[in-house]
């Protein structure tokens, strides 16, 4: 029969074992929670290490072999070379591929400009144009290639100045032919002779001036004279500055057009009858109908007088008093 003594003796055994099992269980996730910060620092700490190693680290040259490295799909560019219009030897001053380089033939995109020329063959398409370095070298070839004969008995070399004279009439007429241009286009912006400018961008011309404000605008020192369009269906000749404009002939001027939109003539001519100004009567002789106003009208005078024939003159417009 089971005393008290022993009733506890078994409570206590069991409350120890209740307490060491929920002991284990709590320690066990604390354990687990622990071992994972201390992970995750650990790898904190290692990838900062390595980092600042491979930052800080100092190749020296040579270090790494060349056959170390993973070359494949390496491309060399230009934006890889510092200063590569630089080059010695070499000067790139274009903006386009002006040179291809290819297997057994070297392309070249535009003119092609040398003092001299050596070469087993030369292939022209169109007509040779060859400056006077150029020219003096070939026929300096042609003068030493040109096979003398040998005569046994008396030597003598052949006369071959008829030969050269063909190479030179040849080549004067390509210089000729090169100082005078047949026909002239440009598309874009263009000065000839430091004169002419024209510009497809306002389609217009200029005289003398980089900055027409006309379809043709002419400049002479500080005086402009421009023809272009005035307003829809109107043009216009005429000077877009405070300029007075003279037209005449015979280098004498006959009209006038002052800048403030008055015109002065000196001698009108209407339908046959000559107009004029005098302050008195004319006393030369004219034809019937011409007209001569009068300068100092007065009452009581006239407004001009009126050629009846000859140097006969009566007054006509009666001013009143």
């Amino acid at each position: 029969m089971s005393t008290a003594s022993d009733l506890r003796e078994a409570i206590d055994v069991q409350v120890d074992e209740l307490i060491h099992t929920y002991t284990r269980e709590i320690v066990g996730q604390q354990v687990h929670q622990i071992e994972k910060q201390v992970r995750a620092r650990i790898d904190e700490v290692i990838e900062t290490i390595v980092r600042n190693t491979v930052t800080n680290i100092d190749f020296q040259p040579g270090s790494i072999s060349t056959s170390s490295i993973d070359w494949t799909d390496f491309k060399l560019t230009t934006s890889n070379i510092q200063d590569y219009r630089k080059i010695s030897g070499i000067e790139d001053l274009s903006e386009t591929v002006e040179l291809t380089l290819l297997d057994g033939a070297v392309v070249a995109e535009n003119s092609i400009i040398t003092k001299d020329i050596i070469t087993d063959r030369l292939e022209v398409n169109e007509d040779l144009q060859l400056s006077d370095l150029i020219y003096n070298s070939i026929r300096d070839r042609i003068i030493n290639e040109i096979p003398v004969p040998e005569v046994q008995k008396v030597p003598e070399q052949k006369d071959w100045s008829f030969k050269i004279g063909e190479i030179e009439a040849k080549i004067d007429v390509n210089q000729k032919r090169q100082e005078h241009l047949k026909q002239l286009e440009v598309s874009g912006e263009a000065v000839l002779s430091d004169v002419l400018y024209t510009t497809p961008g306002n389609k217009r011309v200029g005289i003398n001036t980089l900055e027409p404000s006309d379809a043709l605008t002419v400049w002479d020192s500080e005086t402009e004279v421009v023809i272009g369009k005035h307003k829809s269906q109107e043009g216009y000749i005429g000077t877009r500055r405070r300029q007075d404009l003279n037209i005449g002939a015979n280098n004498k001027v006959g009209i006038v057009v002052r800048s403030d939109g008055n015109v002065e003539i000196n001698n009108l001519q209407l339908t046959g009858r000559m107009i004029s100004a005098s302050d008195s009567i004319p006393g030369a002789a004219a034809k019937t109908g011409d007209l001569v106003l009068n300068n100092k009208p007065l009452p009581g005078g006239y407004i001009g007088w009126v050629c009846l024939d000859g140097i006969k003159w009566t007054g006509w417009g009666k001013i009143q008093e």
